[in-house]
């Protein structure tokens, strides 16, 4: 029996890259792309009967865990802006109502970004900071640039 007590988490992780926004764009805002920055993801794909379905589903593979699957909710390539949420499989069945948004924001004309990652869910503990900082600490060792929020 379970005898850790759930509660709902908000967790916002930010960092500062010395990149364009629209160069990092390209990179984090592509909804399948999250295992070319993210060393925590090994596979990200196009689920099987994608084109039999109105939604837009990623599969996402993590190392010895079966997939999880997420589902686009929002996309504003504009404003480098997106929304996604759990759909199914294992963990999202363990870590609940999950939903999440990356966003990527100007702030030096051309040269610097921030990038904010941020979720709601329900679970025992906060499962998800070290996750979106592993993944940050990637996209400084690509850009260069720090983690704000640390």
């Amino acid at each position: 029996m379970n005898t850790k007590e759930y509660k709902n988490w908000r967790v916002v992780v930010v960092c500062e890259l010395n990149a364009p926004p629209a160069k990092v764009w390209d990179l984090v805002g592509g909804f399948y792309n999250i295992n070319q920055w993210h060393p925590d993801i090994i596979i990200s794909e196009v689920p099987e009967k994608q084109a039999e379905e109105r939604d837009i589903r990623r599969k996402i593979t993590f190392p010895n865990q079966k997939p999880t699957y997420e589902e686009l909710v929002f996309m504003d390539n504009e404003n480098m802006h997106y929304k996604y949420k759990w759909n199914k499989g294992e963990w999202g069945e363990i870590v609940q109502n999950y939903h999440a948004q990356i966003q990527v924001v100007e702030t030096k004309l051309d040269a610097r970004c921030l990038v904010q990652w941020s979720s709601t869910f329900y679970y025992f503990e906060d499962g998800l900071t070290e996750f979106y900082q592993n993944g940050f600490k990637n996209l400084i060792k690509m850009f260069g640039g720090k983690l704000i929020n640390n």
